[in-house]
């Protein structure tokens, strides 16, 4: 069973939710009834847990649950039962950043803005490697510098994935192609790596050139991720000092993501923004 929260988990609490607010008792209630922890009950309606099949039936038949509404919490149990996606390095991450890539690796489609850095789905493993040397004070996770570079080679798996296929739409700070993270040869490997994956039909890349002027978004990055179910909503993920974390909050989610379109409307296009690329690197690293 997949550790911590998934997709799956969170959709199975959503439909137990309002089963549960129909007969009026509390989830400690619910839980004494079935003779099992407050905890257990509550963990399974967050999406944090998902009980073993005995204690959710349990729990469905205590809050009368009808036949239909048992036949598809089932479904969602069973489904949340599979490890969907599996994370390498699981116990280098943090436990947000761990939600994070299991979420991305259901992902269909992910909108990045970055205004600092390269996104990390484009990052070489030294480019990594070298912000986590920068940054072990804030690295939750044990290890995480000596497996940077594995970490990303595994995470980009994503772009080179057919069933279903990933497309990824990057928005970049033109600040990041002049940050020199790990030094001028470094920077110089790094750029010719952006200039080959934006070759790929499914990877779009923007760059927000100096002369944009200020677009708003005053963030370290953000990340929107799409599903393939047209009736799940995107996730959206903000990078802050102390790591990656979802947003939930509905209209913190709607003014993120407009920021995001914003950015995207004053970016340079493809094919200028590989022209840009091509420029910082060729003036400043080659």
């Amino acid at each position: 069973m997949a550790l911590g929260t998934t997709r799956a988990k969170r959709k199975l609490g959503r439909h137990v939710q309002p089963i549960l607010e129909r007969t009026g008792l509390k989830p400690v209630e619910v839980a004494k009834l079935v003779r099992t922890s407050p905890d257990t009950v509550k963990r399974m309606l967050s999406g944090d847990h998902l009980p073993r099949y005995p204690t959710f039936l349990a729990v469905m038949t205590m809050i009368k649950a009808t036949e239909e509404e048992l036949a598809e919490g089932t479904a969602l149990w069973e489904r949340a039962n599979k490890d969907a996606v599996v994370v390498e390095h699981a116990t280098a991450l943090s436990l947000n950043y761990l939600r994070f890539r299991m979420d991305e690796g259901e992902a269909v489609r992910e909108r990045t803005l970055d205004q600092q850095l390269i996104p990390g789905l484009l990052q070489l493993g030294a480019y990594a490697e070298s912000l986590g040397e920068r940054a072990r004070a804030l690295m939750a996770g044990k290890g995480w510098t000596e497996q940077a570079a594995a970490e990303r080679r595994d995470r980009q798996g994503l772009l080179s994935r057919t069933s279903p296929p990933f497309h990824l739409h990057a928005v970049i700070d033109e600040a990041a192609l002049h940050r020199a993270v790990g030094g001028r040869e470094l920077m110089a490997e790094q750029l010719t790596h952006l200039l080959r994956v934006a070759e790929q039909d499914n990877v779009t890349l923007q760059v927000l050139a100096f002369d944009s002027g200020s677009y708003g978004a005053h963030i370290g990055a953000l990340v929107l991720l799409d599903y393939p179910e047209p009736d799940e909503p995107f996730s959206l993920y903000v990078e802050e000092y102390d790591g990656i974390k979802v947003v939930e909050d509905a209209g913190k989610v709607n003014r993120l993501a407009a920021a995001w379109d914003d950015a995207a409307r004053l970016a340079l296009g493809h094919e200028q923004s590989v022209k840009r690329i091509r420029e910082v690197r060729d003036s400043r690293y080659v």
